[in-house]
């Protein structure tokens, strides 16, 4: 009984401990950064209470609520749709539907596991700074919430990577309600709704499992003119973002990245914030609206691309160190597709000057190089030497952090500039000039650790 159960969570912890051993520093880190990240989300609360600033739960309730799905998708998409060892238990005599229910298992109490680890931490915060907690009923609330995401996380991505897609009907549905009626009681309600559509799903799982979509290749002819491997490179890599629809994606959240902070840094103070903080908000300068919008959008487009660009090359890493062409050229061609991205979040400039005024478009126009620039920087090194750990969720997660640091002294040193009244072409030209000669440091890294020269382990 339970043996898939068993084996899937041995199977994870075996994993978790040599990646450990492999890369001590980086999860220290990613712990490091959890602790702090759920202190500090505990404190800011002491200080909104404090301040008297009406705190809407429910809005809590929904962001906890929706990136426990995010989570749970994740999770279930990476012990069963993609994971090669569940290969052996579906080809048993077991019952199919008991393998991949005790898949969910892993997943429904890697969840709670985690909901009870982060909520002791930020419990422990309030009761460190004196707030009385006397809240049962609320956190059942919280806890039946982080249940029903993994049971809609699981049956996202059991629906979501097969052929039938239309089963995400009923699951758009019941997040709808969720949304709309986020009370206990609505909240069992749809819980038990989600349970008897995943046990009905169950039976369909095997559609999603290992499921790949297929895409018609291009003539050879077509690609003849790809003689240069710099070149190939390049289009190798922007194909795939272009297949993935990443591009997209990026330009998508660049338009809506420039309207909302373009509107925040205009009307948002007086319409949006409460009153006890629109003094507050007041006394933040445009600017630091755009710093925010920016740089959600480097973590979009140069953090998460950059990582992908080696994170995805897990299994063919061997043949990168192999084929006849030196590791440099294929290093510069992959930071060259970063330009596809660049270009895709140019219009966030146009729509937050069109908010607030075009004496802001040389500042943006810096900035916005300055973070790709500096996200290429951190990130090629390290996905060059994680590739393959299976950490690719500490390693977003920690090079976000450091670029959040980098790109907020870059904004700090810009201010001070901006005070003094000193030349703004001349540092910003400097800093570029900079940052030019530090990226071709990381290229130089980045070449070297994956070549075959460098140790494997």
């Amino acid at each position: 009984m339970l043996e898939t159960y068993n084996a899937v969570l041995l199977n994870s912890f075996r994993n978790l401990k040599k990646n450990i051993k492999a890369s001590p520093g980086l999860y220290a880190l990613f712990f490091f950064m959890i602790v702090f990240t759920s202190f500090f989300l505990g404190f800011l609360t002491v200080f909104l209470l404090r301040t008297e600033v009406e705190i809407d739960i429910n809005n809590v309730f929904l962001v906890v609520f929706f990136l426990f799905v995010i989570k749970a998708s994740h999770d279930f998409y990476q012990y069963f749709t993609k994971s090669h060892p569940v290969t052996y238990a579906l080809s048993t005599q077991v019952s199919h539907w008991k393998t991949v229910f005790d898949v969910f298992l892993v997943v429904f109490w890697i969840q709670l596991g985690l909901w009870v680890f982060f909520s002791s931490i930020y419990t422990a915060s309030l009761v460190f700074a004196g707030v009385d907690l006397i809240y049962p009923l609320l956190y059942l609330k919280f806890t039946f919430g982080i249940m029903l995401s993994s049971v809609l996380g699981t049956l996202i991505a059991l629906h979501y990577f097969s052929k039938k897609k239309y089963r995400l009907l009923p699951l758009g549905l019941l997040l709808f309600i969720v949304y709309q009626y986020p009370d206990l009681i609505s909240i069992l309600l749809v819980l038990l709704l989600s349970f008897l559509y995943l046990f009905l799903s169950l039976t369909y799982s095997l559609d999603s499992y290992q499921f790949v979509s297929r895409k018609m290749r291009k003539k050879e002819q077509t690609q003849l003119w790809l003689s240069n491997p710099l070149k190939a490179i390049f289009y190798k890599e922007v194909i795939m973002l272009w297949r993935e629809k990443v591009l997209f994606s990026v330009l998508f959240s660049a338009v809506v990245m420039g309207i909302g902070t373009g509107y925040l840094a205009r009307f948002g103070a007086a319409d949006l914030l409460p009153e006890s903080l629109q003094v507050l908000a007041s006394m933040v300068n445009p600017e630091t609206y755009a710093f925010f919008g920016i740089y959600v959008l480097t973590i979009h487009g140069a953090v998460f691309i950059s990582l992908s660009f080696f994170l995805n090359e897990d299994t063919t890493l061997w043949l990168l160190r192999h084929v006849p062409v030196p590791m440099r050229e294929i290093v510069y061609g992959k930071a060259s597709a970063l330009l596809m991205p660049f270009l895709c979040s140019i219009p966030f400039i146009a729509y937050y000057a069109a908010f607030t005024s075009t004496e802001s478009i040389l500042y943006l126009i810096w900035f916005l190089i300055f973070s790709y620039l500096a996200a290429i920087i951190i990130c090629f090194p390290l996905g060059a030497r994680y590739v393959g750990k299976k950490s690719d969720i500490m390693l977003l997660y920690s090079t976000s952090l450091m670029s959040f640091i980098v790109l907020g002294v870059a904004f700090f040193i810009d201010r001070i500039i901006y005070l003094v009244g000193f030349s703004r072409f001349f540092v910003y030209g400097l800093v570029l000039l900079v940052e030019l000669g530090l990226i071709v440091v990381s290229m130089k890294v980045t070449a070297h650790v994956l070549s075959v020269a460098y140790p494997l382990h």
